[in-house]
């Protein structure tokens, strides 16, 4: 909206404007013999406003990424993903300072890469690169940037992959760890990782589960909610459309669960199955119980690379893990799928024999 007024003899336009950060700005003008002159000119600038955000050369790169992520990611992400960003964003920050995002080069962003592969794993690194070229790609569509600098960037790491021994169990221990489980019930902790182990549930859904949930007539489990393990304020939705889903639930799995409600269950107030959120706990516990540097969500990953060897289909495994699509599935488990093609290769000779 502009206000006029005259000064010093001439007329002066000023129009208060709301900029793409949510702050209100101010652009103004004098020296206009007339009033409608200078009402002309101050259509002409708030017709350009409407079609041009104000860009804030100045501003610097880990401004700009904090920025993007509050706008593009926190309303459409999980609590959980979030702190991936809100790490992405520290990191930015400590490296680039009070670097402008325009003078950022090619160059810079690659050594910023590399200084990061000598510090973190290569999937680590990876994920960093991805939301900062997220970020970017934004930065030149809304014209504070005319190129993209993270397009010809090469991703090292020189301690390479995390141990796949860090993210999965091996067969033996897997079947193990299920045994020994077992023989703990009716114990809160012991259960709450049995059924993860054998459902690969995310942790946060398997705080979410109330009795109803648990459909012991068709065997089957509703997920259709996730609880707060961060904040702790209750249930939350689930981290996309995609987990709201039905796992199947063995009958040697449903047994144990009644078990469980009549001898180790407390009762709380919203009927959850699990009524204390104990992640560090139930980490340090897998890892006791399996001599392992695994964590509970290994035992998701574990559980998915025990169906595809079990030759499930993998559209299934993705559908009963909750991946927002078979992509992710197959970029997860993109070892154990190499693992499995010289077994596949044989089945399909003897197709042609």
């Amino acid at each position: 909206m502009a206000s006029f007024r005259k000064r010093d003899g001439s007329w002066e336009y000023r129009i208060s404007y709301k900029a793409i950060d949510g702050s209100y700005k101010q652009k103004s003008k004098r020296g206009y013999r007339t009033k409608a002159d200078a009402q002309r000119a101050a259509a002409e600038v708030e017709k350009e406003l409407l079609g041009h955000l104000e860009i804030d050369d100045a501003i610097t790169l880990a401004d700009y990424f904090e920025k993007w992520i509050e706008i593009h990611k926190k309303p459409h992400v999980s609590l959980g993903t979030w702190k991936g960003y809100e790490q992405a964003a520290r990191i930015v920050k400590e490296y680039f300072g009070h670097a402008k995002l325009v003078a950022i080069t090619s160059t810079a962003y690659q050594q910023f890469l590399n200084e990061l592969g000598q510090r973190y794993y290569f999937g680590t690194v990876k994920g960093i690169h991805h939301k900062v070229r997220g970020a970017i790609k934004q930065a030149v569509a809304d014209g504070y940037i005319r190129r993209n600098f993270t397009e010809l960037a090469k991703i090292t790491s020189e301690k390479g992959s995390k141990p796949l021994e860090d993210k999965f169990l091996q067969l033996d221990k897997y079947q193990e760890l299920i045994k020994t489980l077992k023989s703990r019930v009716p114990d809160q902790d012991s259960v709450h990782l049995y059924l993860l182990a054998v459902t690969g549930m995310r942790l946060g859904e398997s705080l979410g589960l109330t009795w109803p949930d648990i459909d012991f007539k068709n065997q089957l489990i509703n997920i259709d909610k996730t609880w707060d393990i961060y904040h702790r304020q209750g249930f939350k939705p689930t981290k996309n459309k995609q987990s709201v889903r039905k796992i199947p639930l063995a009958p040697e799995a449903a047994l144990l669960l009644k078990k469980y409600k009549l001898g180790g269950w407390t009762k709380n107030q919203h009927d959850r199955l699990f009524g204390r959120t104990n992640h560090t706990w139930l980490n340090r516990l897998v890892k006791k119980l399996t001599n392992t540097n695994i964590h509970v969500h290994s035992l998701r990953h574990t559980y998915a690379s025990y169906l595809i060897a079990q030759n499930i289909d993998l559209l299934t495994v993705s559908n009963l893990l909750g991946h927002k699509d078979l992509t992710v599935t197959l970029q997860t488990y993109a070892h154990q799928l190499e693992a499995k093609k010289e077994q596949d290769f044989e089945e399909v000779k003897k197709l042609f024999g």
